[in-house]
């Protein structure tokens, strides 16, 4: 006996690794798991192209039935988590400027992790690494600042000081 002539797919996955060949089964199965999107792409034996998968007409009901289930959308790849803590660590940098040092270390490594593993987070890197930079010039201008002032001597401190005191005042 000779077995019905049955449809393969290959898919093409967000790692740019093909997987494949599978049955109408598995791809209904991986829509269900958010596996498969509208926008990946599927090879088919019938046609021998490759088209996205919301094209693919035999795939529609799996879609409809996965959003009725109440699924939620796909949205991406992760966050990287050194994104974020880089740009939480700039915001304290701002205030405290030691804080500056590990998140410009945290973007920088963000930002080849997210090259790496196609994350996301790009934008909060780049904020992280300019903040903290920024923090970092804060910090090195306040302790020159204070150096300069401590340098000098008592009559004029007194002096710097009674002016402030006199333009805080509005005289």
């Amino acid at each position: 006996m000779t077995e019905p002539f049955s449809i393969s797919y290959r898919v093409c996955g967000g790692d740019e690794r093909e997987y494949g060949p599978v049955d109408i089964a598995t791809l209904e199965r991986w829509t269900r798991e958010a596996r498969l999107t509208k926008a990946t792409m599927v090879w088919s034996s019938s046609d021998s192209q490759w088209r996205a998968a919301g094209e693919r007409r035999e795939l529609d009901a799996a879609f409809a039935a996965w959003f009725q289930a109440g699924a939620p959308p796909v949205v991406g790849p992760p966050v990287n988590a050194q994104a974020i803590w880089s740009f939480v660590l700039a915001q304290l940098g701002l205030c405290c400027f030691p804080f500056a040092i590990p998140c410009v270390i945290c973007g920088f490594v963000s930002l080849s992790q997210i090259r790496q593993r196609r994350e996301r987070g790009r934008a909060l890197a780049i904020c992280g690494i300019i903040l903290g930079f920024a923090g970092l010039l804060l910090g090195v201008l306040s302790i020159i600042y204070i150096w300069l002032v401590a340098s000098l001597d008592p009559a004029a401190q007194q002096q710097l000081l009674d002016e402030y005191l006199r333009r805080l005042q509005g005289k």
